[in-house]
Parts: structure tokens; sequence; C-alpha cells
């Protein structure tokens, strides 16, 4: 019997696969802005130094942080939905990230910031991991040598060597697991809670973490040019907010975790910008490896839907 087609449901299918395949590649859009984002932020935190105290550098973030988002969320008007904010998923997620915070910024202290950020390039095979095993998410082999590829471009970038590892490294990894967590938690909030009070529930849990750990080791007076990078990180650090939950929450976890290898380009032009370091040949190289990664990663989304759309139509006889 010859098997029968229906051109509405053809169309439906397709157009399906089309809007799929437009928010895998909007996520890693939201992806590269994030990392960006948080380059540029540790960027002004990472000149302040050890300046301030640790908890009184995250407490101020996170208030900065925390009045951006009041405002935006003024101007949206949903301060209606501020409730939201107590909803167990919401509250666990600024609980992880609250914890990757200090562990990421006490590194961030001591460590280079290319290294940090290699070293924070091994989320998206936690992420990987964390997608396939609790979300029941598929990871192809394209997916798969693009993460690996990718983190293969990180090591020719730092080239870490063992005599090197501190505790800070392991401060760094500590972050790594948590943040794939955290972004397996944002998974499971529900659709109808706004992104900027999931934002606003992460900075005020950053503020009052920060503040009672401020409490323990003492404030300092805070000068003017510390001051104007507070508020730079802040902006930045909200920016990023927003863009990872709507990051999260539009592709899979598995789909965009490539695109997190932005941050080892960014992390490397803030080096030479700002703090004078200059990559060599075997840098560059690990560069060019990471950019190929992400590039292949959309290259096979995009190759995917279409033959997934091929299949859908029918035969010519």
């Amino acid at each position: 019997m010859r098997a029968t087609f229906s051109p509405d449901g053809i169309r439906d299918k397709t157009a399906r696969m089309s809007s799929s395949q437009n928010h895998t590649l909007r996520a890693g859009l939201y992806m590269v802005i994030t990392t960006a984002c948080f380059v540029m932020g540790d960027t002004c935190i990472k000149l302040i130094g050890t300046s301030l105290p640790l908890g009184q550098v995250i407490c101020l973030i996170g208030v900065v942080s925390s009045l951006f988002l009041f405002l935006v969320c003024g101007q949206q008007g949903i301060f209606k939905n501020l409730p939201l904010i107590f909803t167990r998923t919401v509250l666990l997620r600024s609980l992880f990230d609250a914890m990757a915070s200090f562990m990421f910024v006490s590194a961030l202290m001591h460590m280079p910031l290319a290294n940090l950020s290699a070293v924070m390039q091994s989320v998206p095979l936690v992420v990987v991991a964390v997608g396939v095993i609790f979300l029941g998410e598929k990871a192809g082999l394209s997916r798969i040598a693009a993460v690996v590829a990718g983190f293969l471009g990180v090591l020719l970038i730092v080239k870490p060597m063992p005599q090197t590892i501190t505790i800070y490294e392991f401060l760094a990894l500590g972050a790594v697991i948590i943040v794939a967590f955290r972004d397996l938690v944002t998974k499971r909030i529900p659709a109808h809670v706004p992104l900027l009070v999931i934002a606003l529930a992460n900075a005020i849990f950053i503020s009052l973490s920060g503040f009672g750990v401020g409490l323990l080791q003492g404030f300092k007076t805070v000068e003017v040019w510390q001051w104007a990078l507070l508020l730079g990180a802040g902006l930045f650090v909200t920016l990023s907010y927003i863009f990872i939950v709507a990051t999260v929450r539009l592709g899979e976890l598995s789909a965009t975790a490539p695109f997190r290898y932005s941050e080892v380009v960014f992390a490397i032009i803030a080096g030479i910008l700002v703090f004078g370091e200059y990559p060599d040949a075997m840098a560059y190289l690990g560069m060019a490896l990471v950019i190929a990664a992400g590039l292949f990663a959309a290259h096979r989304e995009a190759a995917q839907a279409r033959d997934a759309k091929a299949a859908l139509m029918p035969p010519a006889f």
C-alpha cells in the first residue's frame, strides 16, 4: 500500500524544526553575549584585586546588580511577580550561583584571567553530561567532538603545568561543577516565572551572602575608582544574569555548550588590552580551534535540520 502524505502536516513539522533551529542559534548568540559580559565583569573585579575584602566585593556587586534589576523590573511592570522569587527552584538556583560566585571570585583574585577562564571551560563537558543524564537530551558525536575540540584549544592557550596548580584551581573546579548544576536547576524553573525575577533573586541572594561573609571579614572604605569598577562589574553581571537564563531556557544545555568557549577569546583580548598579556603562537592556534569548534557546532545543527526537513518531503514518484 502506498503511503499517504499530508502537505499541511509536513509544513507544520518543517515549521517546528525551523523554529527549533532558530532557537538553538539564538541561544548560541545569547551564550556568546553572556561570556563577553562575564569577562568584562571579571576584568573590573580583577582590577580591584585584593584592595577590598572578598565578602565586601561580592556584596557590593550584588547590591549594584540588584538596583539595576529593580529599575528594569519597574520599567517592565513586573513587580507583581516578585513573590515568585520564593519559588523553590528559583531559590535553589540562587544558592548555587552564590556558592559558585564565592569560589570563582576568590580564584579570580589569585589567578591570571586566561588561566581561570580555561579552567571554567570544563563547564561544557559537565553540562553535556548533566544534560544527557538528568534531562534526557541527545548529544551526538558532532556535539561531543565540538566540546572536546574546544577544550583542547583551551589547553593550547594556557598550557597548564602541574607545578602551577594551587588551591585556587580547585576552587575554580568546584565552581565549574556548581555552575553545571545551576544550569540544570534553571531548566526546572516553571516557565511562568519571568526571566528578570530569576535574575533579581540571584542578585539579592549574592548580595546577602556577601554581606554575611563581610560581617566576618570586616569592611573597608571604598574609594572613587573602586566604586567605578564595582558599578561596571555590577552592570556586566546584571547583563550576564539575564542572558544566561535566556540561553538555558531557549536551547538545550548540550547544544549551547560549545558556545561557552568564546569566553576564552574574550579573556585573551582582555588580557592583552588591560593586563598586557600577549598570547604566543600556540595560544593563537588554540583560539582558532576554540572558534572552529563553535562554528562547527552551529553548522552541524543547521545540517541536521536540513536533513530532517528533506526526510519529511514526499517522494517524487
